[in-house]
C-alpha cells in the first residue's frame, strides 16, 4: 500500500500541471478564484492535488470510484544517444582536418540527435479512490433540456444561473453522485485528512514475528497499514468533463 501511495503522489503532480481550464467553467480571474476556493484547505483536510481520467468503475454503496489515468514520462532514446556520440566524433575529426563542410554536417547531425534524445512513454494505471462524505459533484457543461418537439432547448441566463446552484464560486453546474457513469472523463480534486499526523517510525528489527504482521501491504515494514489508510487521498469534488462517446 505504501508503494501505491508513493505512486499516486507522483502521479498527481504531472496531471495537475497538464490539466487545463474546464469547459463551461468561469473564465479569467473568476475561474481562477473558483478553482482556488474549491481546493482550499479546511480544518479537517488539506488539498492533495487534481487528477483527470476515465471512469473505469463506480461502487455506489462504498462511494468509491476506479479511475483510469494515463501519465506520460520522458524515456531516453538509446538510438539518438548513439547518433549524438557519433556526431561528436565526426565533429572532432572534421575539426582536425579543418573540414568546414564536415563540421557543419556533424553539427546538423548533432542537433537532430539532441531533438530526439527523449521520447514520451505513456502508461495507463487504474486508481481506486474513496470520496469524502460530503463530496461535491459538478458538470462542466449544463445538461441539455428538450422542448415538446424533441429539440434541444436554448437555456436563458437565469436558467443557467439556477443550474449553477447557490455557490457560484464552484466550477460548472450542480450534479449528483448518481450522474457519474463509466467511460466519462472526470476531474477529481483530492484531499488528505489532517488528523492522520506524521508517519509513525517503524520498530527497529522486531523479534520473530509471524510473516505479514506488523508490516504494510507491501511487506516492507515501513509504516502500519491503518496509518496508510488514513492518509490515502480522498475525492472532495468531482467535475464531469465529458460524456462517453455516442454508442456506449
Amino acid at each position: 500500500m505504501r508503494h501505491a501511495i508513493r505512486w499516486l503522489a507522483a502521479l498527481v503532480v504531472p496531471v495537475v500541471l497538464l490539466s487545463g481550464p474546464l469547459s463551461g467553467a468561469p473564465g479569467g480571474k473568476a475561474g481562477a478564484d473558483a478553482d482556488k476556493n474549491a481546493d482550499k484547505n479546511t480544518d479537517k483536510s488539506i488539498r492533495a492535488g487534481v487528477l483527470v481520467g476515465k471512469v473505469a468503475a463506480i461502487y455506489e454503496e462504498k462511494r468509491k470510484i476506479r479511475l483510469q489515468v494515463s501519465v506520460s514520462s520522458p524515456k531516453l532514446n538509446a538510438g539518438a544517444l548513439q547518433q549524438m556520440q557519433n556526431a561528436q566524433i565526426q565533429m572532432a575529426q572534421a575539426q582536425a582536418r579543418r573540414d568546414w563542410n564536415g563540421m557543419r554536417s556533424a553539427q546538423m547531425n548533432l542537433m537532430l540527435a539532441q531533438r530526439s534524445m527523449y521520447t514520451m512513454d505513456t502508461k495507463t494505471q487504474d486508481v481506486e479512490l474513496d470520496t469524502v462524505d460530503d463530496v461535491i459533484v459538478r458538470t462542466a457543461r449544463p445538461r441539455e433540456e428538450f422542448d415538446d418537439k424533441g429539440k434541444v432547448k436554448k437555456l436563458t441566463r437565469k436558467e443557467l444561473e439556477e443550474m449553477k446552484g447557490p455557490d457560484k464560486k464552484l466550477p460548472g453546474y450542480k450534479a449528483e453522485f448518481g450522474d457519474v457513469s463509466t467511460d466519462q472523463i472526470i476531474q477529481v480534486h483530492l484531499v488528505r485528512k489532517k488528523s492522520a499526523g506524521p508517519a509513525p517510525k517503524p520498530a527497529a528489527k522486531p523479534k520473530a514475528k509471524p510473516k505479514g504482521k506488523g508490516k504494510d501491504a507491501d511487506g516492507d515494514g515501513e509504516a502500519p497499514a491503518d496509518w496508510l489508510g488514513d492518509n490515502m487521498p480522498q475525492i472532495s469534488m468531482i467535475v464531469i468533463m465529458a460524456e462517453p462517446p455516442s454508442g456506449k
